[in-house]
């Protein structure tokens, strides 16, 4: 009896709310659809607008009962996510193992954007992909295009900027190539670069001498002492150069001591 009460009491006084508000001139509203109009109350405004979302909501939740569009679509929709990335995880893992590596390109960008993989991993992937197009480039021009748009803190990678002078050299752009290994030698050196300078007959060979002779000062690489020797064999006339080279390789006999001697082996005396 006493709960009846209150509701009566508490229906009373949200109808005399519901009077005053409307009571009070709270403004208007037009709603304007091409050449139709309509103009009303804020009050009755509002009103309307949680009359059509009660709607919404009603409805929705009969289609739901109807449909089953329950949590049990929800998890139907995160299934289905999965069951795609798994399928195109599928086709790229054999589209490398058949060694198809314009469908991997193609693939794997898609295939980061997933919740599987961390932001390393995805690093390490854009790499791999840049490469890959990089090698994949049969022109000079496609390949500067291709490193142009590619992401900033890629192209200031030392092992991304070697990579891409080597395929310089690869298309007959040996003076790019150059003035990409310049830049380098500035700020740090690779294996990649030491082979992509094997490569080269140096126009400036003295700046490169300087700037991998300081270089080698802030760090003891390995890399950067071999760098040394072939750019300094190239200041020297072609008969020591070669000497200065084959000596280098009896103490380290490695590949890009061989390309060196190959493109000393073509420098004019």
């Amino acid at each position: 009896m006493r709960r009846q009460v209150w509701l009566i009491l508490g229906g009373l006084a949200a109808g005399v709310a519901l009077v005053s508000l409307l009571a009070f001139d709270a403004g208007y509203v037009l709603v304007q659809f091409g050449q139709y109009r309509l103009e009303t109350t804020l009050v009755a405004a509002a009103i309307a607008l949680f009359l059509v979302l009660w709607i919404v909501r009603v409805s929705f939740r009969f289609l739901s009962v109807i449909l089953g569009l329950g949590p049990g679509f929800g998890r139907w929709l995160e299934k289905r996510r999965e069951d795609k990335t798994s399928a195109l995880l599928r086709e790229t893992l054999n589209a490398m193992f058949e060694e198809r590596t314009d469908t991997v390109v193609q693939r794997l960008p898609k295939l980061m954007k997933g919740d599987f993989f961390s932001s390393t991993e995805r690093a390490k992937a854009d790499v791999w992909v840049l490469k890959r197009q990089l090698e994949a480039t049969a022109k000079p021009d496609q390949l500067k295009r291709l490193w142009s748009g590619a992401k900033a803190e890629l192209k200031q990678a030392p092992e991304m900027t070697a990579h891409y002078a080597s395929q310089l050299c690869r298309l007959g752009r040996s003076k790019e190539a150059e003035l990409e290994l310049q830049a380098l030698s500035k700020r740090g050196w690779t294996a990649s670069a030491t082979h992509a300078l094997a490569q080269i007959n140096l126009d400036d060979a003295p700046s490169m001498v300087n700037a991998l002779t300081e270089l080698s000062g802030n760090r003891s690489a390995n890399d950067v002492a071999n760098g040394l020797v072939i750019a300094k064999a190239q200041l020297l006339p072609k008969s020591d150069a070669e000497k200065t080279l084959i000596e280098h390789y009896g103490k380290q006999p490695a590949p890009f001591v061989v390309t060196a001697l190959g493109t000393i082996g073509v420098k004019k005396s």
